[in-house]
């Protein structure tokens, strides 16, 4: 029998950009348009990023997530990403 994996797929938008989240089980890893959180982005913006998966505790350390988000300037972006991703934790 095959084993069902739980995905979950959210939307955050801000302003122009608009970011769509993927979750699945995992080890923790985050990626943004294909790319390790640790490479996209200022110091700033990635701290904004994470601060939900601060909150969220072991729950974040249990899932990987993918985020796609195009089109806004940099920080509208960060600040989509970080709904996207709040909305999908919870």
């Amino acid at each position: 029998m095959v084993k069902k994996e739980k995905t979950i797929l959210e939307v955050g938008k801000r302003r122009l950009a608009i970011a769509r989240a993927v979750i699945k089980e995992g080890t923790g890893k985050v990626f943004i348009n294909s790319k390790p959180l640790d490479l996209w982005g200022t110091d700033v913006l990635r701290l904004w990023i994470k601060e939900p998966l601060i909150l969220a505790g072991d729950l974040a350390k249990a899932v990987d997530i993918h985020v796609n988000v195009r089109s806004g300037g940099i920080v509208g972006q960060a600040e989509a990403v970080r709904q996207a991703i709040a909305k999908a934790l919870v």
